[in-house]
């Protein structure tokens, strides 16, 4: 009897033991917070902002292929990168970028622990504000995470909104250099208002009686019609301007200062890109096919003299070239400057075009207008 006391004082003793022991886990479970997410953010490119690619891509068609653990707009620039912690794992990613994008969220399901996924959700943009800015300013980007019902893990991301003139056409990478040239394309505006102006004022002149594009299937006729709109611009006074620096100073995105259309007739002044821009725009307004044909920190035009065909080159650097102080030029003089650029842009065509097509040589490129914009590139239209 005395042995069954003890033993059942001992069972107590023990029971009592136990239930302060658990109380010390439960205690511990409570004061220990739950592991946090493996996740980081995404800006791109490189930590930065371009209203001009935002714009241009708004529209873009959707890839045919995506990677799996690629999951929501497959072009994105914004998004997380999270590591699943357990299969079909639900996860909510909110981002607020107050004054330029709408709150943007989305709520999905990562489908295998332990993989690693890309979730970029389709941000609703300012697209007005966006084509209106046009300066530098740095920015604070707010992003949410949360997995299953756990607490919500917030970062924020300190960014650079660049100026909409501002075109990203290269970004370094060891390992994946990302090639943005086909951003100009973005900046050749065929239906900007100014295009039709410039347009009427070549017909006024007489070089020409209408712009048929190629539908006379003669190629003098092409080049009469390119004539007519170079002369024109020659008669609006516009000079070369070498004005192209921005003040981007990520020497991993290479960018370039490109004035719209509106500007460069404005001011009566385009550097090689901006002219090359406003030429590519009224020769797309009339059905002729033109391209940017781009070389270490120059561009120039090309066309093609018929569908498909042989391409011509103008030099537009010298579409302001030896105007006379007070207007008044003659035919003859504006057909001989034209020409002069036309050999001009034969001549560095034939210097690079053996770079041309060289996945080293990144800065070699012929931009098709028309090929841009079937891939979905459309004009960014700012500040009509």
């Amino acid at each position: 009897a005395a042995a069954q006391r003890l033993g059942g004082a001992g069972v107590r003793r023990q029971n009592g033991g136990m239930r302060r022991l658990s109380r010390v886990f439960l205690l511990l479970c409570v004061a220990l917070p739950a592991a946090a997410a493996e996740w980081s953010t995404v800006v791109s490119p490189r930590g930065q902002l371009f209203p001009s690619l935002i714009l241009a891509t708004a529209n873009m068609p959707v890839p045919e292929r995506t990677a799996s653990t690629v999951i929501g707009d497959p072009g994105g620039l914004i998004g997380v990168r999270v590591r699943a912690e357990r299969d079909n794992q639900p996860v909510r990613v909110a981002i607020k970028l107050p004054g330029w994008l709408r709150d943007t969220s989305m709520d999905v399901r990562l489908a295998k622990a332990g993989k690693w996924y890309s979730l970029y959700p389709v941000m609703e943009w300012e697209f007005a504000l966006l084509r209106d800015f046009d300066r530098s300013a740095p920015e604070t980007i707010r992003f949410e995470l949360q997995l299953d019902d756990q607490a919500i893990e917030r970062k924020a991301e300190r960014v650079r909104l660049r100026s909409i003139n501002e075109a990203p056409y290269f970004v370094k990478d060891p390992k994946h250099p990302t090639n943005l040239a086909w951003m100009f394309a973005a900046y050749v505006d065929e239906d900007h208002p100014q295009v039709r102006r410039i347009l009427s004022d070549a017909l006024k002149g007489g070089t020409v009686d209408r712009f048929d594009g190629y539908q006379s299937r003669d190629p003098k006729r092409a080049m009469k019609q390119v004539y007519a709109i170079w002369r024109t611009l020659r008669g609006r006074g516009i000079r070369y301007s070498s004005i192209a620096r921005t003040g981007n100073g990520q020497s991993d995105v290479l960018s370039q200062n490109v004035r719209f259309i509106d500007e460069s007739w404005g001011n009566a002044e385009a550097n090689c890109v901006d002219g090359t821009v406003l030429l590519a725009a009224a020769l797309r307004k009339i059905d002729l096919n033109p391209a940017l044909v781009m070389v270490p920190g120059h561009m120039f035009l090309a066309f093609e003299l018929s569908p498909g065909g042989e391409r011509s080159y103008l030099e537009t650097t010298l579409i302001g070239d030896g105007l006379p102080a007070k207007g008044g030029e003659s035919d003859a003089a504006a057909f001989a400057n034209f020409r002069r650029a036309s050999e001009r842009g034969h001549a560095q065509f034939q210097k690079s075009r053996a770079h041309f097509g060289d996945q080293a040589a990144p800065e070699y490129q012929i931009i098709d207008i028309g090929a841009a914009r079937d891939m979905g590139v459309v004009p960014i239209g700012a500040r009509r």
